[in-house]
C-alpha cells in the first residue's frame, strides 16, 4: 500500500487492511480466472505485515499462491506461463485500480471518510506505479513450509534486535539496511536509536485491531473448498504428512525441546488414534465475543 495512505490505515485500520486483502485476493483471481492465463481457481494465503525492517509503519501483503489450480471439471490445470500467473505491468495495474475502487466503494458506504487530502493522494496514486514483487515459483516444499514459518508468525521486532542503554535512557533497534544492500549479498545491518517513548509509540501502531486475521486462506485454500476438493486433487501434489513433520521439527528446533519419547521405554514412534471434535464444546464452554470476525 503506497505510503500516502498510511494516514487514511491509522484512522481507520481495519477497514484499510480488509480493503487490501480483498484486494490481493480479487486481483489473483481475476487473472487466474481467464483462461489465457490458467483458467482455474488456485489456493492463495495472504499475511498481513504492518512493518518495514527499520519498523517504520509499512502496510504490505505477502502471498503465497498455488501453481495451477482446479478447473470447473475438477481437473488440475497450470499456469500457462511457467514463470509466472500474468505480465507484472497488468498484475500491478489492476491491483492498483481495484485497490483504489475498493476505498472509493468504502467512502460511498460511509466505512470510510474521505478528506480534500485523501482524495488527492487517490487521484495522484492513479498514474503512479504500485510496489509490487514476484519472485520464482517454487516446487521444494521446504523452502515453502520456512517461508510460511517466518512470514505467517513475524512479528515487528524480536527481543534480540532491541538494546536498553540505561547510561542513555536510549533504545537501540538493530535491522537490515535494505537501501544500501548489494544484490547477491546479505543486507547490512543498520542502528537507529529511539527515545523509550517513542519506541513504545512506533511498537504499538503495529497493533492490529481486536480479533482482526493477520493470516487468511483463499480458493482451495479456504476451509470449505479443503473439504470439497481433498479428494480431488492428486496426491503427488499433496504433502500432508511431510509437512505437519517439518513444521513440527521446526516448532522443536526453534523451542530447544527434547524430542516427543514414550516415558516408560523412550520410545520415538506412536500409533495415531483419531479422536472427533465436540461441535458443541465451543458454545457449551466458551464465549464468543459478537465483533469477532471469521
Amino acid at each position: 500500500m503506497p505510503h500516502q495512505l498510511n494516514s487514511l490505515a491509522r484512522a481507520y485500520p481495519y477497514e484499510m487492511y480488509n480493503i487490501l486483502f480483498r484486494t490481493t485476493r480479487d486481483t489473483v483471481f481475476q487473472f487466474a480466472a481467464q483462461t489465457k492465463h490458467l483458467g482455474a481457481k488456485p489456493g492463495l494465503i495472504s499475511i498481513l505485515h504492518t512493518f518495514g525492517a527499520d519498523m517504520k509503519y509499512h502496510v504490505h501483503v505477502h502471498s503465497l499462491m498455488t501453481f495451477g489450480g482446479i478447473d470447473k471439471e475438477g481437473v488440475w490445470r497450470y499456469t500457462k506461463d511457467k514463470k509466472k500467473l500474468c505480465k507484472h505491468v497488468d498484475f500491478r495495474n489492476a491491483f492498483r485500480d481495484n485497490f483504489i475502487s475498493g476505498v472509493r466503494k468504502a467512502d460511498a458506504s460511509g466505512k470510510l471518510k474521505l478528506e480534500n487530502h485523501h482524495l488527492t493522494s487517490l487521484a495522484i496514486l492513479e498514474d503512479k506505479r504500485w510496489s509490487y514483487h514476484v519472485t520464482k515459483p517454487s516446487m521444494s516444499t521446504q523452502t515453502i513450509e520456512m517461508y510460511l514459518a517466518r512470514y505467517i508468525n513475524r512479528i515487528a521486532v524480536t527481543n534480540s534486535r532491541l538494546t536498553y542503554l540505561k547510561a542513555t535512557k536510549e533504545v537501540r533497534l538493530v535491522h537490515n539496511d535494505y537501501k544500501n544492500q548489494v544484490e547477491g549479498r546479505a543486507a547490512p545491518k543498520n542502528i537507529t536509536p529511539f527515545d523509550p517513548l517513542t519506541f513504545i509509540h512506533q511498537y504499538l501502531m503495529h497493533a492490529l485491531p481486536p480479533y482482526f486475521q493477520k493470516s487468511r486462506s483463499y480458493g482451495i485454500h479456504a476451509a470449505a473448498s479443503k473439504k470439497k476438493y481433498q479428494y480431488t486433487i492428486q496426491s503427488l501434489l499433496r504433502n500432508n504428512g511431510a509437512t505437519i513433520r517439518t513444521v513440527y521439527e521446526i516448532i522443536t528446533h526453534l523451542l530447544k525441546s527434547p524430542k516427543l519419547q514414550c516415558s516408560k521405554c523412550q520410545h520415538e514412534h506412536f500409533d495415531i488414534t483419531l479422536i472427533l471434535p465436540d461441535r458443541n464444546y465451543i458454545n457449551t464452554f466458551l464465549t464468543i465475543p459478537k465483533n469477532r470476525s471469521p
